[in-house]
């Protein structure tokens, strides 16, 4: 073990803020943790699914070749985060990828979830701890120096005080002999104090016996709660009709550990036969069975599903119609884009489902959708469509990441309804989905015209714009109002909100650059506090460029305090 594995994560900050250690070899940078994590337990779906991919791929960097103090330091941040989480899909995604980040340092840690009354995140546990490096090295060692004696194995898997023992003893025997191994599972399995079932179902189900394999997935209907969910989390990946048949024999459930297991496993093995089960499920109101479900609704390989559910858009009532739609805007599937923007434009259509329709815009929608989300903007501001749209437009743009369609969308709409001061707010209030020069340019130009109720609406767009010229934007419009001092204090404390609100997309450098401009600009104290407070939730990242970089003495200073505070 490096002597990097050895520290906290506050004595790592501070050893790679004083450049001791490599930035290459560093953690997970606080801000995009932050990001990540704040997304996780967020209510966006596809947010949600972003981060998942931005932590994993967070954790793939580390686990290449070379980086052992990389890894060491993010499996330490991970296990810190797993202690502090509380939403349980945060917590099992961090299982994850403790399975293939993990060594000996997370065995404690797995070992005690191990005993947890959630049956989920016991399991996850297990297998977390299974695919650990040091674990198996261990449980392996153990089994090699075991008897090979069929009966002393039995023996020592029944009745031995270790656990780990108990898991080798009877992994050996599953082996050597499937027969006896296969009655010890049953009587596990049937014993009140079943401590060792877990276990002795993992290492069944991974068995080559295919003796083993079907005694216990035969148990699993007959099985209690706990047992169940230890079955279906070992299930193999892949369509099963039979192994789908028993999951939904075991629905409905009111043990919501076992449901949110069942519903995961469907989305492994199933197939279209499932959709009626996973449907109603998709909208629960317990949020980890909500997006159980719809993972389960978007795995399955199955076009079945996708024919289905494009008919049920089309026949049927209102209600069926609408859980549908969000159905097909979780599969992502072909054509599903088309439909969505077909149904959002046409206004001979019951408001819910056109409500629905542009709601699914946000995972499926794509360049076509931005000008139908415009022209909603303007023309349904009595049908209450208005604020749908432009609430998709802020989150879809983010996921197709193209500005300049966006924009062409906005000019469109803003010349469509340049007599409308109304529409223009309401299109302005979302213009940041668009952000590019010229929509700076255009605000900017807004504001010229003097209408205080254009200038307070831009005002509030820039301060959440996505890049840092909306901050250099706000620099100008403090130009602008020459001596009138509420609207520069506005402009300036609008740049302290857009340094605050950026994230790790922002570059670091942009951010000094924009604050060292403003200060200059700054004419007041006020002015200048305005900016400098925008960096109070400063990290390790901004007390090193204030530490090796020419920086106004002032900000360098609240910086170096912020980042220690």
């Amino acid at each position: 073990m490096n002597f990097l594995s050895k520290l906290s994560l506050k004595s790592i900050t501070a050893v790679l803020a004083l450049g001791i250690v490599p930035l290459g070899f560093s953690q997970i940078p606080e801000d995009d943790l932050e990001s990540i994590f704040s997304r996780l337990n967020g209510d966006d779906f596809d947010a949600r699914y972003a981060a998942r991919m931005d932590l994993q791929d967070h954790v793939s960097k580390a686990t290449e070749p070379g980086n052992d103090a990389q890894q060491s330091i993010v499996e330490a941040q991970l296990l810190e985060r797993l202690d502090s989480e509380e939403l349980l899909t945060t917590k099992l995604w961090l299982l994850r990828q403790l399975s293939s980040i993990g060594s000996s340092a997370s065995l404690a840690t797995l070992e005690k979830l191990q005993q947890s009354e959630n049956a989920i995140l016991a399991d996850a546990a297990r297998m977390a701890t299974e695919r650990n490096p040091d674990s198996q090295g261990f449980e392996s060692q153990m089994a090699t120096e075991l008897s090979d004696d069929p009966r002393q194995l039995e023996k020592l898997a029944k009745n031995d005080p270790n656990r780990s023992v108990r898991s080798a003893a009877f992994s050996k025997l599953a082996t050597k002999n499937p027969k006896i191994a296969a009655d010890l599972l049953i009587q596990a399995l049937s014993s009140e104090d079943n401590r060792s079932a877990p276990d002795f179902i993992r290492i069944a189900m991974k068995s080559s016996s295919a003796r083993l394999y079907k005694t216990t997935l035969e148990s699993l209907l007959e099985s209690d709660a706990s047992n169940q969910v230890a079955i279906i989390g070992a299930l193999k990946s892949g369509p099963s009709s039979k192994i789908e048949k028993m999951l939904l024999r075991l629905l409905p459930t009111e043990n919501t550990s076992l449901e949110i297991q069942i519903v995961d496993a469907l989305g492994r093995v199933g197939s279209s036969k499932s959709l009626e089960a996973l449907l109603p499920r998709i909208s629960a109101k317990d949020r980890d069975l909500r997006e159980a479900a719809s993972d389960a609704l978007a795995r399955i390989d199955d076009p079945r599903i996708d024919r289905q559910l494009k008919r049920d858009t089309r026949n049927g009532d209102l209600e069926d119609r609408v859980k549908a739609l969000e159905a097909l805007s979780i599969r992502a599937s072909s054509g599903v884009s088309e439909l969505v923007n077909s149904l959002a434009a046409d206004t001979s259509l019951d408001p819910d489902l056109r409500e629905e329709a542009i709601a699914a815009m946000e995972l499926v929608g794509n360049v076509e959708s931005l000008p139908i989300l415009v022209k909603i903007v303007i023309d349904e501001a009595e049908s209450g469509l208005r604020r749908d749209a432009q609430r998709t437009l802020k989150r879809m743009t983010l996921r197709i990441a193209d500005p300049d369609a966006a924009w062409a969308a906005f000019d469109a709409g803003f010349k469509a309804s340049a007599s409308d001061v109304d529409t223009q707010l309401a299109l302005m209030l979302v213009s940041d989905s668009a952000p590019t020069e010229e929509a700076i340019e255009f605000l900017k130009e807004a504001w010229n015209g003097g209408d205080a109720r254009i200038q307070k609406m831009v005002l509030r767009v820039l301060p959440t714009w996505r890049n840092w010229q909306g901050g250099f934007a706000l620099l100008d419009l403090s130009d602008m109002a020459g001596d009138e001092a509420k609207l520069r204090e506005q402009c300036f404390k609008g740049v302290g909100k857009l340094i605050l609100g950026s994230d790790a997309t922002f570059p670091i450098e942009g951010k000094f650059e924009l604050s060292g401009v403003a200060l200059k600009k700054a004419r007041t104290p006020e002015e200048r506090k305005a900016v400098i407070t925008g960096f109070r939730y400063s990290t390790w990242r901004e007390r090193v460029h204030v530490t090796y970089n020419d920086v106004d003495p002032e900000l360098r200073d609240a910086v170096l305090e912020y980042a220690i505070n």
